[in-house]
């Protein structure tokens, strides 16, 4: 793992210089999109730039979706808490392609990024660039993902 990675990982999520937001996609800019919540957490549904000050928690958007369309035939079910604990992400009934990659974009944290009041994540309802793009593999972080 590289260095800045490692920083990035061992930050303080609880006054982080950075936010994190992962995708399946690579992405010059980030910009807001409405985004939908199955269990109708309000903390969930907005027009924003969904952010985390855990690069380990932003893993989970990077394959999330990658995960989903491998799944497509299978009734899956997928679980990312809003916290710090681990898993960062239950999954269930998926079929998983190990060499998937997914990216991180990093952001430094500004007042435009507003927290969460009861979870660890942010969210920015404007366009964003990152300050840097990392790309990452699945298999380099299944530990911290938890298949039922």
């Amino acid at each position: 793992m590289s260095k800045k990675i490692e920083e990035y990982i061992n930050q303080d999520i609880d006054n982080p210089t950075y936010l994190f937001h992962g995708s399946p996609k690579k992405l010059d800019v980030l910009k807001p999109q409405q985004s939908h919540d199955s269990s109708n957490n309000r903390d969930n549904i907005a027009n924003a730039v969904f952010l985390f000050p855990s690069f380990i928690k932003a893993t989970a958007y990077a394959f999330k979706d990658l995960i989903k369309e491998n799944s497509k035939d299978l009734d899956w079910n997928f679980t990312i808490p809003n916290n710090d604990e681990l898993p960062v992400m239950i999954m269930k009934n998926v079929n998983i392609d190990k060499s998937i990659k997914g990216y991180i974009y990093v952001v430094k944290k500004d007042e435009l990024m507003k927290k969460d009041t009861n979870s660890i994540q942010y969210k920015c309802e404007k366009s964003i660039t990152p300050i840097d793009i990392i790309e990452i593999e699945y298999i380099d972080f299944e530990k911290y993902y938890e298949i039922k």
